[in-house]
Formats: C-alpha cells, structure tokens, sequence
C-alpha cells in the first residue's frame, strides 16, 4: 500500500467532522463510459430484472420511509433512464435501486472496485450501491456501525449531515437493524416544524457531490440524502472496533420491537418493521439470543478474518499536520450559513402541497403505543439496560 493510501486511511479513521476529497483520481474499470454504458451492462450480464422502488412525489407528508415505496420487477437498467433520467414537470414518482450489496450487480459492473486506495484492501467486495433519480432520497438517520466512505460516480447527490450530539429526534420505527432512523422530515418540512429545524442551524451541515467526489462520513453523524439528478454512488462502511460495544445494544433493540410484531397483522408489521427486516424474526426470544451469542462469537474468533480497525489514535494537533500534508484537495465540511440551510428548509417545504396533507396514511398502531417502542429503543434508554446488565453481571462474578 502507497504512502497516499495510508494518509488518506489515517484521515478516515481520525476525522472529528466530515470530510469531502474533491476529484479523486480513482479510475475503476466498471465506471470507464457512461452511466448507460454501466446500465447495458447490468442488463446483458443480470439474472433477471432489477427490483426497483418507486415513490410517489406527493406523498411526502411523513419521511418516505421504504415502507411508502412500491415494488417494480419489471423494469430494465434501460428503461430507468428511459423513463427516469430526467424529472418531467409531469412526472409523479422517483424511482431508485439503491442499497444492493455488491453480489447483487452483476460482475463486470463492479469490475475494478477496490477501496485500498483509501486504505482498506480488506474490504471483501462489502460496498453498496445507490442508484436513483432526481429527488430519490433516504430518511434522515444515522449508522450505528462504521465510518462511511461514499464514492460519487455518475450524476449528483446532496447530503444534510449533523453530528452525533444534534438534538434530533430519534426512531426505531420503521426498525432496521444497524440504523436510526430520526422523525424530522427533511424531504417536505411541514411549515409549522420549520421554527424547530431552523433551531439546528448551528449544527447543520451540507455539501453536493459531484462525480468523482468522495465524502467521509464519521460514526454517527445524521445524514439526510437526496439525488439532485440521476444519480449512480456506492459506499464501503469500514468496520471499527468500536462497532464491538453496540452488538449488545442492536440485540436489545431487536428483541423490543420483535417483541410487539409477534402475533400482529401484516400491516401492523409492514409499519413496524423496513422491507429488509421483515423476512429476519426470529422465532423466540431464546432463538434471537443465540443469534447474538453467535455473532459475538464470530467477530471475536481468530478464524473470523475481517479486519476491524482502531479510531481516534490522532492528536487533532496530528490530524491537522497530515491534512496540511496530503497531495489531494481533502476539505473538512464547514457548517452551512443560516441562510442557506433556511433557504434549502423553505424550498423543500413547498414540496408539501396541501390535498397530501390530509392523504396521509393512518398508522395501523397507536400514536401512543409508536411512542412507547421509540422510548424503549432510544439509545439512552438501551445505554442504561446495557449498564444495569454488566452491573448485575459482575455482581454475579464476584
């Protein structure tokens, strides 16, 4: 590995904030041509049919939770672009395949990645994929494991990002494991949640990639992100160490909400539960446990293989050192002026046209009972379980 990549992978690892590395000279086979080059490709060498979602424009009342999306099997890589490629004034949906994983693509559409030039060679073809139209977007959340390092190829994507310590205000529902998701609704801001957005000014950062732009996303920083225009990206969570301490806390999360979609109706667990999930329930609370005690055992066995990294070894006297020192234009994100970030609320805001407001869906569970399971899979409350359980733990030891 070159000097570069090892600069670059102390940059990831140490980063307090997010970090953009304008033009990166990355030059990966798959993405020689154009994004209808890559989509030809897809469709001569695929198996079948990409699973596509689509999501109604105007139904934007609430997050576009993926449980709003519908499921299309009957669409090429061709005709996305086709029908998708461009937003028409007259156009009622986005549509998107995004969160594949690599063995989902077929293999000369990911010929070439390699994410050692960022410094990780053991990254075991682990990366996603985000294909999207103008407007696709994921909710607001952030991802309980990993620093994330997203790669721009085709088209643009803006990203909204906060950090850690942001009052935001957490959900576990819509549950996916390794995901917090956050109930603010960045996508069509109601205008009478505008005030209290505008209250996270301070923190609010924000920049549009370009392709060819990198950004680095540090642990835990909410991230709202939506394509501007067609957008092809993919990202590599790179696995810490520290990732370690939250098995516990995702198994205790999962056991909650499991606990009140046993025995419920489709519906209700189509609500509680994203598309991905719904297929994972285990059976008993005795099964889910074993799961847990499996996993534990699997990332701290020397035959399991994937490398897990330290963080935070640098001083930010050191950082800023290596910063300066980089052949590449790497750039912390600043936060965004007050006026921008208003503006940008403002303007998604009149996405919210008035005959949706009163289209909303009803929720098939309470408002109180969807209170209840956020209370109890909020990460202070899990924290404090977790605490209260080594307490007891150790009690029993001594």
């Amino acid at each position: 590995m070159d000097a570069l990549s090892t600069q670059l992978r102390d940059l990831i690892l140490n980063t307090r904030v997010p970090l953009i590395i304008d033009q990166f000279p990355i030059d990966w086979e798959c993405f020689r041509g154009s994004l209808h080059d890559w989509c030809e490709r897809f469709d001569k060498e695929a198996a079948g049919p990409p699973a596509f979602e689509l999501m109604s424009l105007t139904d934007c009342s609430t997050p576009q939770w993926e449980r709003k999306r519908m499921r299309v099997n009957d669409m090429s890589m061709q005709q996305f672009l086709r029908n998708y490629g461009y937003l028409e004034d007259d156009q009622t949906h986005w549509a998107a395949y995004q969160y594949k994983r690599a063995h989902e693509v077929p293999a000369s559409c990911l010929k070439g990645i390699d994410f050692s030039c960022f410094g990780f060679p053991e990254h075991q073809n682990d990366f996603t994929f985000w294909l999207g139209s103008e407007q696709a977007n994921t909710p607001c959340h952030y991802d309980t494991f990993g620093v994330n390092i997203v790669v721009q190829e085709y088209g643009s994507k803006s990203w909204l990002l906060f950090p850690p310590e942001s009052p935001l205000q957490s959900t576990r529902v819509p549950y996916e494991e390794s995901s917090v998701y956050c109930l603010d609704n960045f996508y069509a801001p109601a205008q009478d949640k505008l005030p209290r957005l505008l209250e996270y000014s301070d923190q609010a950062y924000q920049c549009t990639l370009q392709p060819g732009d990198v950004l680095i996303v540090p642990r835990h920083w909410w991230h709202y992100v939506e394509a501007t225009a067609t957008s092809l990206s993919l990202n590599y969570w790179v696995p810490l160490k520290d990732d370690m301490d939250l098995a516990l806390d995702e198994f205790l999360v999962k056991h909650i909400v499991e606990s009140f979609v046993k025995g419920e109706s489709e519906q209700t667990k189509q609500y509680l539960l994203n598309p991905n999930q719904l297929e994972d329930v285990s059976s008993t609370p005795s099964e889910l446990f074993a799961q847990f005690q499996q996993a534990v055992q699997n990332a701290e066995s020397e035959e399991h293989k994937r490398k897990l990294w330290e963080t935070d070894y640098l001083t930010q006297s050191k950082f800023r050192e290596l910063l300066a020192r980089v052949r590449l234009t790497v750039r912390p994100l600043e936060v965004m002026p007050k006026e921008e970030y208003k503006l940008l609320l403002e303007s998604n805001s009149k996405r919210l046209q008035a005959e949706t407001r009163t289209a909303a869906a009803s929720s098939p569970i309470s408002s109180t009972l969807e209170l209840l399971i956020s209370s109890m899979c909020a990460p202070r409350t899990i924290a404090g379980m977790k605490r209260e359980f080594f307490r007891r733990l150790r009690q029993g030891e001594a």
